[in-house]
Formats: C-alpha cells, sequence, structure tokens
C-alpha cells in the first residue's frame, strides 16, 4: 500500500504542500477556518500520521523573498530600493521578476517563488492588475500585495489614494481654483479610480461655483502633452491641471512650456507620486507623495515580523498621502 505523505493530503484537500504543512504545524498562519478543517478532514480520511516533515517545512528558512513586479519605471524603481533596503538591513536576500503587466508571467513567477520554497513573496500590483489565480490559502507562503488589488483575503500595503485626491484638488481650491482638469488613465483602475473620487468629493464640498473635468486617455507623457496642447488650442477655461501621476503631468509641462504658458499663473499643475526628477522640473512640480519606497520597506518588515521567532500577524497597512507644495501650483 502506498505510503500517505503531505502531498497526498494537499491533493485530496485541494490545497498547497505549504499549507498542509503550516496546518499540522499549527505555526500560526493565517488559514481560513474552513481550509484548515479541509486539511483535518483529508488527514482523517486518508489516515495520514503527521511527523516532522511538515514541522521543518513550515519552519525552515531560504532567508530569501520573492518580488513580482509589473515593470522597472521610476515608480517601481523606488519602491524595489525600499524593498532592497529593508532586505538587506534584515539580512534576507530577494528574487526579482518582472512581469510586465501581464497575468500569465506573475502566475508563472509565483509558480518559481513556491518552487524555491521561499521565505515570503511581495506582489507589487500596477494599477490594471486582475485577481491572482490562488488565494494566500493556496498559496501557503506569507505574502504580500503592494498596491490596490482586488485580491480577497491577501494582505495589502497601500496608500489612501482616495485621501490623495481629495487633498490635492483641495490644495487648488486654497489656491483660487475654480475649474480643474483632471488628466488620468483609465478610470476603472484601481489607483485612479480613487484617486478620481477623491477629486470628486472635495469639488461636490464646495459647491456648484466650482466644476472638475475628467479626461482619460493619459497614459503616459506624450498622452498628457497632446491632450493638454489641444485644450490650450481650444482656449480652455481652466485654470488648474491635476494629473493622475507625475508622469502625466511632466506631458502637461512640456505642452504648457511650448506654448508659452505661464505657470502657475495661468495653468497650474499638480501631479501624484512624488518621483525623484519632480523637484528638477522648470517649474518644479507640487505633488503629492505616494510613498512607494516606504510601501517597500514595509511589506518586507511585515514578512520578516511574521517568520521571525514570534510570527506577529500579517495585517494590511494604509499610509497616508502628503502633499509636496512646489513652484508649479
Amino acid at each position: 500500500m502506498k505510503k500517505i505523505g503531505v502531498r497526498e493530503v494537499a491533493s485530496h484537500a485541494r490545497v498547497s504542500v505549504a499549507t498542509v504543512s503550516r496546518v499540522l504545524a499549527d505555526s500560526g498562519y493565517p488559514v481560513a477556518k474552513a481550509t484548515r478543517e479541509r486539511v483535518l478532514a483529508s488527514v482523517a480520511q486518508l489516515g495520514f500520521v503527521p511527523d516532522l516533515v511538515a514541522k521543518t517545512f513550515a519552519t525552515s528558512r531560504t532567508n530569501t523573498i520573492g518580488v513580482a513586479v509589473p515593470v522597472l519605471n521610476t515608480y517601481y524603481a523606488k519602491m524595489l530600493m525600499g524593498i532592497e533596503s529593508e532586505a538587506t538591513r534584515n539580512g534576507l536576500s530577494i528574487l526579482l521578476s518582472i512581469v510586465g503587466n501581464d497575468h500569465d508571467r506573475r502566475e508563472a513567477a509565483i509558480d518559481q517563488f513556491l518552487g524555491r520554497r521561499l521565505d515570503g513573496m511581495v506582489v507589487c500590483s500596477g494599477a490594471g492588475d486582475g485577481a491572482m489565480d490562488r488565494g494566500p490559502d493556496i498559496i501557503g507562503i506569507p505574502t504580500v500585495v503592494i498596491g490596490q488589488q482586488p485580491d480577497a483575503g491577501f494582505v495589502s500595503v497601500t496608500v489612501d489614494n482616495h485621501a490623495a485626491g481629495y487633498l490635492a484638488t483641495g490644495h487648488l481650491i486654497e489656491r483660487g481654483h475654480r475649474e480643474i482638469i483632471m488628466l488620468t488613465g483609465n478610470s476603472g483602475w484601481f489607483d485612479f479610480r480613487d484617486r478620481r473620487a477623491g477629486f470628486e468629493a472635495r469639488l461636490r464640498e464646495q459647491g456648484q461655483d466650482y466644476t472638475g473635468r475628467v479626461i482619460e486617455g493619459a497614459f503616459n507623457e506624450a498622452d498628457a502633452y497632446r491632450i493638454v496642447r489641444h485644450l490650450m488650442e481650444e482656449g480652455t477655461s481652466a485654470t488648474a491641471i491635476l494629473a493622475a501621476t507625475d508622469r502625466q503631468a511632466l506631458g502637461a509641462l512640456a505642452a504648457l512650456t511650448d506654448l508659452e504658458v505661464a505657470m502657475p499663473e495661468r495653468m497650474a499643475v499638480v501631479g501624484f507620486d512624488n518621483l525623484p526628477t519632480s523637484e528638477f522640473l522648470r517649474p518644479s512640480l507640487t505633488s503629492v507623495d505616494m510613498p512607494a519606497d516606504r510601501m517597500g520597506a514595509l511589506a518586507i518588515r511585515m514578512i520578516r515580523d511574521f517568520i521571525g521567532p514570534d510570527e506577529i500577524r500579517l495585517v494590511s497597512q494604509i499610509l497616508e498621502p502628503r502633499l509636496v507644495v512646489r513652484k508649479s501650483s
């Protein structure tokens, strides 16, 4: 008769080997009650006798964290700096996978991380990412998602994007602007959706004398340049532009500069992300600081705390945005 092992229990319970091992070792990792009961039921049905294998698997360490990022632009580079610095400080190594905003490539990266039995995983989500194929119970290792994401049950580190949109709009209103244009990519994407909601909420509070217009389709600098140039040549009466990212704000500044539009006297510009280049633009760009480096470092600390001797449970964190006022507004 074939010996029943952890893999057979995992297959029977439709979970990962890691999840079975954590349930048997009672490691403290947050496994849903229904999943835990299913694993224990499979153990009983198959007649599996637990030994030290599950305990060893659950407590062994590779001192390596897998990190999946969509792209390596300035924003994610800043995030990776926070991840790498915190990992180095804690004696951890990073296995990096660039998944290119591609769902299948992200799933393949997760497979690679699981195959190497890494200590944990950080998934840096893109604005338009969909849900991962597997939930945290199936993945079975400490996982933190950075950014807005639709994956119920995953622990995440995010910035309050609604508050960010509200804050930036309030700043423009305080500077005397009554008609504001918001440039965004796709308002269905999580970050953009919430920033837009904050923008609209602040305008509603101000009353009917204040108006806002949302223009979608600005996915990069070139799109923003084209849109803003067209608006100015049409003779828009708006006096401020709220760009959903600093990259879009850069395109807006370039168009206004080429048209010799006075900034901020005729047109003020505010962005999001507070990229390192923002203070060196002319005029220097007012931007809402979305602390990518802090989010990266926090994700690593959360995993470190869980895999450490105290096994501190993973809890989602929401960081507050900060407005950095410069000369563009």
